[in-house]
């Protein structure tokens, strides 16, 4: 699975306190002889590691802990190929695959809702087989005339894979609503693409916060889903007014909130330059996998008046200080610390992050939400 975002971030996942052993799993990835496995958990933070275990000689591992909530553990190998459990207590996990094409012949037994997020990764490879094979058409026939003619063709294309995954995703929630795997169906994502609208499929939120919400009352896994439905209940009266702000070609709403030293930066007083206007967090794993992007886009465009203005919604200042650091934005970070409830979530309309609007020199929208090389891409035709 290339991407995994949990709904509205800020989740917790706690590993029990006992002293045996309350999950096991026993695994086998053919071809892989004294290999490095390096296991994750998905929390709050981001990605935090775990263990690191060595396969032996047939490729076999095996793996101890407990889990008193379901918890979300990542096993990459050296040539970074992953895959993703969803553990719980007394479950005996077999995990079989081959190195070099793990997804493709995963197979996971003994884990429900590791076997349902199996499901949710086959498709997304299959959609991201797909994507691969327009984008080759699509390099193949541009430049040959008719660009406008093509550059429709594609975004069609694009528009008909979301539509599949998201009628996909629909019929997965419907299925296993009462399942902590909806969690990640909800964020399924192609091409850094978000299947479902926060707003158009608001009743699958609130379907899953639902039923999880009585099904596991005391996890903190779903309780962050519970108050950004909550959230989200609360802010669609300003839904419309929202959208207008954002749209393409209108005025960038002024934003004024203090850097990690205390200091109000204002947006306004980047006027003059084109500014990629970025919502993030340090808890946001997929807002962390677009940093290096921005990065690279920075550096090579920086000299030529590209600046970030990045408003995070992290909640702990230490935390948002660390993620900075560690992912080297050296660029404008301002954030009031409020999570969700900050003012400029309901300002810019924002349901789910990473999200961005890239501005022109008069502080207008020239365009939203550009993912992976999408922004280099754009910035190239600005600023040559």
């Amino acid at each position: 699975m290339k991407t995994i975002r949990l709904v509205a971030a800020g989740v917790l996942i706690l590993a029990g306190c006992g002293k045996q052993a309350d999950f096991t799993i026993n695994g086998k990835i053919s071809g892989s002889v004294k290999d490095s496995l390096v296991i994750e958990e998905l929390t709050d933070k981001s990605m935090e590691f775990r263990s690191t275990l060595v396969t032996s000689g047939d490729g076999s591992f095996s793996y101890s802990d407990t889990a008193s909530n379901p918890r979300l553990l990542v096993i990459k190998n050296s040539q970074n190929e992953y895959f993703t459990l969803m553990v719980m207590n007394g479950e005996k996990i077999k995990v079989t695959a081959e190195k070099g094409k793990i997804i493709k012949t995963l197979n996971i037994t003994g884990s429900h809702q590791s076997e349902l997020i199996m499901e949710l990764s086959r498709e997304l490879l299959r959609a991201s087989i797909t994507m691969d094979s327009l984008g080759k058409q699509y390099q193949e026939i541009k430049g040959r005339g008719n660009d406008a003619q093509i550059d429709t063709w594609i975004q069609n294309e694009f528009g008909k894979l979301i539509d599949q995954q998201r009628t996909f995703v629909r019929s997965f929630i419907d299925r296993n609503k009462d399942e902590p795997a909806c969690l990640l169906a909800l964020s399924h994502q192609v091409g850094h693409q978000s299947v479902l609208n926060g707003s158009k499929d608001f009743d699958l939120f609130e379907k899953v916060d639902a039923s999880l919400s009585k099904k596991y009352p005391n996890a903190p896994l779903f309780r962050n889903l519970h108050r950004y439905v909550e959230m989200i209940h609360k802010q669609k009266p300003l839904e419309p007014d929202a959208q207008s702000v954002i749209a393409v070609g209108s005025d960038a709403p002024e934003i004024a909130l203090p850097d990690p030293a205390g200091k109000t930066r204002t947006l306004s007083s980047l006027r003059g330059k084109i500014v990629l206007l970025d919502f993030w967090a340090g808890w946001c794993t997929p807002c962390r996998r677009e940093n290096p992007g921005l990065v690279t886009a920075y550096k090579k465009y920086h000299g030529k008046g590209f600046e970030i203005y990045q408003v995070s919604l992290d909640r702990k200042k230490e935390e948002w200080e660390a993620a900075i650091k560690q992912d080297e934005l050296n660029w404008i970070q301002v954030s009031d610390l409020k999570f969700w409830s900050s003012p400029v979530v309901r300002q810019y309309g924002i349901e789910s992050i990473p999200a961005n609007f890239l501005l022109d020199a008069k502080g207008k929208v020239i365009a939203t939400n550009l993912r992976g090389t999408t922004l280099a891409e754009e910035l190239s035709k600005i600023l040559h």
